[in-house]
């Protein structure tokens, strides 16, 4: 008879070595997509042989390379900018945020340092003179903070924000009020005389004890000092800032009080003051006009009677308000005491900051432990400080993270046989993929992307997780090389089966992250370009490097070293005596035997002198029929083993010195095929997967729709410290926020007031909108009686400057506001109003006679101006939407009155990305599951695949959304980012089952149980070392670690990996592709050629009796029978057939099995 065909069916990812793929393929009958997959593959097939013939100088480049980038990291920057992270560049916001900086510079004009009080006990009121008491202990401690600098001495009177001090014509009463102007201090202790203590300015006078708040009585030192100067501006100031008696004239907290004045109301009843009625409705600065601090600043925790009087109170808030460093530079610059120091603003800063920590030190231990009361300090340098802390690397996490990855991955890899364990394969791997993302760190660096918390908290360790997956995989793959490959071409064909996985889902987690950087923040941003660049870094590191790694490995297998220990011979190296399998010649095959399978079997000896496994094959054969078998192939066969299959001794009498342990020939592989796939691919299976499947992506539904957007604070900082109760307080009790009017130029301020005032108006009407004192200056409106202008040089005039209708005359509008800047610097600080151009000064002398001071210079054109607004009861992204939604709206419709104004300050800075953030993300899933689509429809060449891979990863993104509803983690940038992500990194659970199914023969079930038990244990291994790398994550201080990355990124990878190993298969099973390779000839559809069932079909007989000292192992090798070939076929020539070779089977792998799948 003719001679048979090949003895095996390749699947489209093998391809026979170091040959070309276009001789086996038929001209005009093999499909487009198959020639383009084995056209690639043999590309990956060169690159492998390349790496394995140049492996040492491969790894040496490799390395030095890599190590070159990562020398990058020395410049790194961690930006710790707050705007600089939130604000999206060229956005609306950040427009507005540049033309306000380009106005008025870079930073705030002062800094708030802030002390709340509540009660032990939740719900206790604390309007009562002992807990005001207790506040006065805190705040007076506080307030003495001294801090000692560049040989000097800093204290609250030397760097607080004193508003508006004026300018008299007395020499002596300019330099009292100098030193005894109070710093701005918003204290619900500003309703008592107790208040005055908090003011550590004195001043002396002759004849006099030293003057201070405490007993300042300003009405009576104008009439003591009348007679002996002229005080007509002083007292003239005084008078319109309505100062009275100032905190004399201000009933005691504790009458009893040794020092509390005469004048106080309460002096001589001696009668506790009812501090409820004395707080309502705020209370006042040393000037009744200027200086009104609302309830809302001061209580929080109210309730009122139905009369609206206030009745208790559950929080007091006093704040201290600082110079800037810019401020306090300017301030003491020139100044004798600092003349000697080199002042500069750099130093300013540093002056503030070390007061701000001892402010809040001091302040938080002011009262004892056992006090009814505690207080919560805060600080804008204490947000810094959390900051810096939030993105500073924690080495210890990040060696450990690495030690446990490296011990998990050598571990796995070890086996008792040691020409298959690959343990120094897998510590090397592990410390591959760490130099990798150290390299792409450092590559980041050098293109001047900046870091930030998310990089340097998170990304070290997902990037490792990530990386691992492909170590692992390529590990598996080169293991089981196929039968008969050579040894020079074992890497070439480990990369042709397995490359295609490892670039795919590369370019998947790629994409995913580059859709990422859609979501418009930038410290997201550079999260995602840095997580992409460490990808790609990765990517070519397992693609290049690994493989030079694993032939190194090789030679080592080869020359029979240990594992790890690779400088000691192996004591159990296998010598192997080949014996090929007979030619059947022209002997007739019995009619219904399509598959004749040569049982071998083996005889292993050890011997006693060089502890090495001699294998006899006796050379005898029978022909017996096959057995039944449940799927018609060697997959769910006893005896199949994919692993180490050393025997055991008849006798256990005497055992073999080489003798491995039951336990060793447990794998994952071997779970895979023997107990998962047959449990998981039967029918009622199937149906409760997919029952328990559509359950879980129905409640995510549901939990999608309990999602909320935003991300508070006290999310970031860690629970149980002294700033989370600070800020939990603060957000419970105090939800104010400061923000402004902005009004740009381009318009005509003098002819526009009318519009000006209803923008006004509007903006105070809207909800949030704490409505400002009676007393706040409106725009440019004084009413402070009539100021002199010049109408000629000649004749003066006087005008009242303000209509009844609050209007200026367009004529006098500029003249009117150098007027009020100049004249009340009071009422002008009290405004907190800002300017450019600033008005001229202009000093206005009734004495003069000259007439000089009576000429008005008049103000340049306006092209910004600033006036402040509180925000009130802003506690949840809602509340943050609406009022920037209502703002936004009030801007607008003055726009089309020819007003350019917009709002500024942190709710718009930080609130508005909430706006737009779902449609960002909407957007962004959407184009990335295209993305996905195109990739893997482009490189598996098969979009029914692809189209199934899509709507698994859709599934995961909408069932990792719904559990974040349960878990009550809300939407905010960074959620988005990993939800964007999620796609990439699913792709690592899916496409090597995908792949897997694709490249297979026989049926449906057949092809999705043969992808299991190849990929089964690498994508398992993977979701493992993802696991291992995210775990470090749990250790962070910062909640905000654990719960937006460790919580969601562990919830990504568990579901990640029911979804590619229980679902996709199921799924693949009943609406899976049609086979890419048909099988050449089969009797039944349930037959995969080529089967090796293990009792029947070719084998040489029984071997005679043996010495006891021999060991039995049997492995099975199929010969397939095929008929001439069907058309499009995919056929390996009989010439072609590679030899049983030494090196497949001194392996350990000595089951000539049929070649696998493209393991995934």
């Amino acid at each position: 008879m003719t001679r048979s065909p090949p003895l095996r069916e390749l699947p489209p990812s093998y391809t026979p070595p170091a040959r070309t793929a276009a001789p086996q393929i038929l001209a005009g009958s093999l499909k487009a997509p198959l020639w383009l997959r084995a056209y690639f593959q043999g590309l990956l097939f060169s690159l492998g042989f390349g790496i394995q013939r140049h492996c040492g100088k491969v790894l040496f480049l490799g390395l030095l390379a890599f190590g070159a980038l990562a020398l990058g990291l020395r410049v790194a920057i961690i930006e710790t900018n707050l705007e600089q992270l939130w604000v999206e560049v060229g956005s609306r916001v950040s427009q507005e945020l540049h033309y306000t900086k380009e106005k008025l510079g870079e930073e705030a004009a002062y800094t708030s340092q802030m002390l709340i009080q509540t009660s032990r006990q939740e719900g206790e009121n604390i309007l009562t003179p002992e807990a005001l008491g207790l506040h006065l202990q805190a705040a007076l401690t506080a307030s003495k903070v001294q801090v000692s600098l560049y040989g000097k001495s800093w204290d609250l009177n030397k760097i607080c924000y004193k508003s508006g001090v004026p300018l008299i014509e007395n020499g002596m009463i300019e330099r009292m009020i100098e030193k005894l102007f109070p710093c701005v201090i918003l204290t619900p202790l500003d309703c008592f005389w107790e208040g005055a203590k908090l003011q550590g300015g004195s001043a002396y006078l002759p004849g006099r004890p030293d003057i201070q708040w405490t007993n300042l009585d300003p009405e009576q030192l104008l009439e003591e000092l009348g007679p002996f100067a002229s005080l007509e501006g002083f007292r003239e100031l005084l008078d319109k800032a309505q100062v009275g008696q100032a905190y004399v004239g201000r009933p005691c907290l504790h009458p009893d009080d040794l020092h509390c004045p005469p004048s106080a109301p309460n002096h001589h009843s001696r009668q506790v003051p009812n501090v409820a009625d004395e707080l309502s409705g705020g209370c006042h600065g040393f000037s009744h006009k200027f200086m009104h601090w609302q309830e809302e600043l001061l209580l929080g925790g109210t309730a009122r009677n139905p009369q609206g009087q206030l009745l208790r109170a559950e929080a007091l808030q006093s704040t201290f308000l600082l110079m800037s460093p810019r401020q306090l530079y300017e301030h003491f610059r020139g100044d004798y005491q600092t003349h000697d120091i080199g002042w500069s603003e750099e130093q300013a800063g540093t002056v503030l900051q070390a007061w701000q920590r001892r402010f809040v030190q001091l302040a938080q231990e002011a009262l004892p432990e056992n006090a009814s009361q505690q207080i919560h300090a805060f600080s804008s340098t204490t947000l810094d400080d959390i900051l810096h802390a939030f993105s500073e690397v924690s080495a210890a996490r990040v060696v450990g993270g690495y030690l446990l990855m490296l011990a998990y991955a050598c571990v796995t890899m070890l086996r008792w046989d040691c020409a298959q364990s690959q343990g120094a394969v897998g510590l090397a791997g592990v410390l591959l993929v760490a130099l990798a993302v150290a390299s792409g760190l450092g590559l980041c660096a050098l293109l001047g992307i900046t870091f930030n918390a998310a990089t340097t908290q998170v990304l070290p360790f997902l990037a490792l997780g990530i990386g691992v997956d492909h170590v692992f995989l390529l590990a598996h793959a080169f293991t089981e090389a196929l039968p008969g490959t050579r040894l020079q071409d074992q890497m070439g064909e480990c990369l042709q089966r397995t490359g295609t996985s490892v670039v795919l889902t590369s370019i998947n987690n790629m994409a995913a992250f580059l859709m990422a950087a859609l979501v418009p923040i930038p410290a997201l941003r550079a999260f995602s370009l840095q997580a992409a660049i460490v990808v790609g870094c990765t990517f070519v590191a397992v693609m290049l490097v690994f493989p030079a790694i694993l032939s190194l490995d090789l030679r080592r297998r080869h020359c029979q070293r240990l594992d790890v220990l690779c400088c000691f011979s192996s004591p159990c190296s296998a010598r192997v005596i080949q014996i090929l399998p007979q030619e059947l010649g022209d002997r007739t095959v019995p009619v219904g035997i399509t598959h004749l399978t040569a049982t071998v079997q083996a005889f292993t000896h050890c011997e006693a002198s060089s502890q090495h496994v001699v294998t006899i094959l006796p050379p005898q054969a029978h022909l017996v029929p096959p057995p039944s078998d449940p799927l018609g192939s060697e997959l769910f066969s006893p005896g199949g083993s994919t692993r180490d299959l050393l025997g055991q001794e008849e006798e256990p009498k005497q055992k073999a010195a080489c003798r491995s342990l039951p336990c060793a020939r447990w794998n994952l592989t071997h779970f895979a095929r023997y107990q998962f796939a047959p449990l998981l691919l039967q029918s009622q299976v199937k149906a409760i997967v997919l029952v328990l499947f559509g359950t879980l992506l129905g409640l995510s539904l549901y939990g999608a729709t309990l999602v909320q957007d935003g991300l508070a604070l006290t999310d970031v900082v860690p629970r149980g410290t002294k700033e989370h109760a600070f800020l939990s307080a603060q957000l419970r009790y105090f939800s104010l926020y400061e923000v402004a009017l902005v009004t740009q130029g381009g318009f005509d301020y003098a002819h526009s007031q009318r519009a000006l005032f209803d923008l006004h108006q509007r903006f105070s009407s809207l909800k949030a909108v704490l409505p400002p004192p009676e007393s706040r200056l409106r725009l440019i409106r004084t009413g402070m009686g009539p100021w002199p202008t010049t109408l000629s040089a000649l004749q003066l005039t006087t005008r009242k400057l303000v209509d009844r209708e609050g209007l200026i005359p367009p004529e006098l509008f500029y003249v009117g506001l150098t007027v009020w800047v100049s004249s009340d610097p009071l009422g002008l600080a009290a405004s907190q109003a800002n300017f450019y151009p600033p008005p001229p000064e202009w000093l206005h002398d009734k004495y003069d006679t000259t007439g000089e001071n009576l000429r008005i210079p008049p103000a340049q054109p306006l092209e910004f101006a600033q006036f402040p607004f509180l925000l009130r009861g802003l506690r949840k992204t809602a509340d943050f939407v609406e009022a920037i939604e209502g703002a936004r709206a009030a801007c607008a419709e003055a726009g089309q009155a020819g007003v350019n104004a917009y709002p500024s300050g942190s709710p718009f800075l930080f609130w508005e990305q909430y706006l737009g953030l779902r449609r960002c993300f909407l957007l962004a899933i959407c184009i990335l599951l295209v993305c996905t689509f195109l990739v893997c429809a482009l490189l598996l060449l098969n979009p029914w695949t692809a189209g199934l891979i899509v709507l698994v990863l859709a599934m995961m993104t909408v069932e990792l959304f719904g559990i974040m509803g349960f878990l009550g983690i809300k939407l905010s940038a960074i959620p988005v980012v990993i939800l964007v992500a999620s796609v990439g990194i699913g792709i690592e659970f899916t496409v090597h089952v995908a792949l897997g199914f694709l490249t297979t023969q026989g049926s449906r079930n057949l092809r999705a149980a043969r992808a299991l038990e190849h990929t089964f244990a690498p994508v398992t291994d993977g979701a493992i070392s993802t696991l291992l790398g995210l775990l470090m994550l749990a250790g962070s201080n910062f909640d905000f670690i654990v719960r937006y990355f460790f919580v969601v990124l562990t919830v990504l990878t568990l579901l990640g990996l029911l979804h590619g190993l229980v679902l996709l298969p199921v799924l693949l099973s009943i609406l899976g592709p049609p086979p890419e390779v048909i099988q050449m000839y089969k009797e039944s559809p349930e037959v995969l050629s080529p089967p090796a069932p293990q009792g029947g079909g070719l084998r040489w007989g029984a071997a005679p009796s043996l010495p006891q000292s021999f060991a039995r192992v049997t492995t099975s090798m199929t010969v397939a029978i095929h008929p001439p070939p069907l058309p499009g076929a995919y056929i390996h020539p009989a010439s072609d057939e590679p030899p049983w070779s030494p090196a497949a089977t001194s392996s350990g792998n000595l089951s000539s099995r049929g070649p696998g799948p493209a393991t995934g």
